[in-house]
């Protein structure tokens, strides 16, 4: 099958792409020819899923080959998607759809539920204020719900697709705008929310808190550059070369470094928090999804190209293991003990869990399609990951390394 989206502009084009690709029947093949391929093009396919070989023709139109894989791209599944834990087993989620849901981690069961949302994407807590903070791309807003009973307490407009939304301890709150070139910052203050929303880049992604909790590092992966803002003013104190296609960030507050992945040159880069770079080192094709083990000894980056993790020592960036995953390695989180790695893939059944230091895998675990985020129930030894196509949470006992339920709505 060939689709031609030369006459048609660059969002046009790559929604005419998704919308193939989701009609394709798992394993089919199909080429599209795009009068042009930039970088906003390049990730909305990447955060899609859809994993694409792109050449250019003589006359200078792109020509992308990409394959179906087992799951639809990641937007159009509205099962739950992305998580958060407390320490005390309290597990907040959210699914593509209006749905936000608590989750009892004692008894793993849906506590409380709200449909507050047009279509949520990712989370975070804000402790200071016991508030969820939902992302809602689709409405263009940031939610804030009690986390309690998921009473809405505020909405914040954010322009831009808003999705990763970030959480400092004092309460603030910010947000990128892939599609405009933006954080939104909302401050607490006199009892109320000061919102702001500042120009950072093409494309900013998933940016991660200096150690002091006062500056936010936005890799802008529309470029090469990550950016420092201050966020008690929104003011753009410093810019630093990373890679090509920055797209998440990681914080190791004990050595005062940033961790980013670069997607399009497949590279991880560190630098301290005064923007100097430490070291580039190679990760593997789209480079993306970075995790830190909690003692900072190692780091692991999902390529979701490749189908593989590389594990870094952190002391030295070098590579210490390459690792295979499961179909589109959307997912990598660490236990809170730093015993394991629970590794998903969208695009699979399974989710993998590796031995970490040693990056030994201990076990494929069936966990239900369109693996996503995990989080962990600390006292249990239960990690719970979100899968958006099959729509529950599968619990994983780590001293079993093996399923031992799962979490609906059909459970609230």
């Amino acid at each position: 099958m060939l689709i031609d989206c030369r006459d048609k502009s660059e969002v046009e084009a790559a929604r005419t792409v998704v919308a193939h690709y989701d009609a394709l029947a798992p394993g089919e093949r199909a080429e599209a020819l795009l009068s042009d391929y930039p970088q906003h093009t390049r990730m909305w396919l990447l955060e899609a899923g859809i994993r694409h070989v792109p050449t250019r023709n003589s006359d200078g139109a792109w020509r992308l080959v990409f394959v179906r894989g087992l799951s639809p791209t990641l937007g159009k599944p509205t099962g739950f998607h992305h998580l958060a834990a407390r320490s005390d087993g309290s597990i907040w989620a959210c699914q593509r759809s209006p749905v936000v849901a608590r989750i009892d981690g004692g008894t793993r069961r849906i506590a409380a539920v709200a449909r507050a949302l047009k279509s949520g994407s990712h989370l975070a807590l804000n402790d200071a204020a016991d508030q969820v903070v939902v992302a809602d791309p689709a409405a263009g807003e940031l939610v804030a719900l009690r986390c309690s009973d998921l009473a809405v307490t505020h909405r914040w407009a954010t322009p831009g697709g808003p999705q990763l939304p970030l959480v400092t301890p004092d309460g603030i709150v910010c947000v990128t705008g892939g599609a405009t070139g933006t954080l939104t910052i909302v401050r607490p203050q006199a009892g109320g929310y000061v919102t702001q929303t500042v120009e950072v880049g093409s494309t900013p992604h998933d940016p991660a808190l200096s150690s002091d909790g006062q500056y936010a590092f936005v890799p802008c992966m529309g470029a090469t550059d990550l950016a420092k803002v201050r966020l008690s003013d929104g003011a753009i104190v410093g810019r630093c070369t990373v890679g090509d296609g920055p797209s998440h960030a990681k914080a190791d507050h004990r050595r005062k470094r940033i961790y980013v992945a670069n997607s399009w040159d497949g590279t991880l880069a560190a630098l301290d928090e005064d923007g100097s770079i430490i070291a580039s080192v190679a990760s593997g094709r789209w480079a993306h999804a970075v995790c830190l083990t909690p003692d900072g000894g190692q780091i692991w980056v999902a390529n979701f190209l490749d189908d593989t993790v590389a594990v870094f020592d952190a002391a030295t960036l070098k590579r210490m293991a390459l690792l295979e995953t499961e179909a589109y390695p959307h997912g990598l989180d660490i236990s809170p003990d730093g015993r394991r790695a629970v590794v998903t893939g969208f695009a699979a059944d399974y989710a993998r869990i590796f031995e970490v230091p040693s990056g030994k895998l201990l076990a494929r675990v069936e966990i239900g399609r369109g693996g996503a985020h995990t989080g962990f129930i600390d006292d249990s030894g239960v990690a719970v990951v979100t899968c958006s196509v099959a729509d529950h949470l599968a619990c994983i006992d780590l001293d079993t390394d093996r399923a031992v339920g799962w979490i609906a709505l059909g459970n609230a």
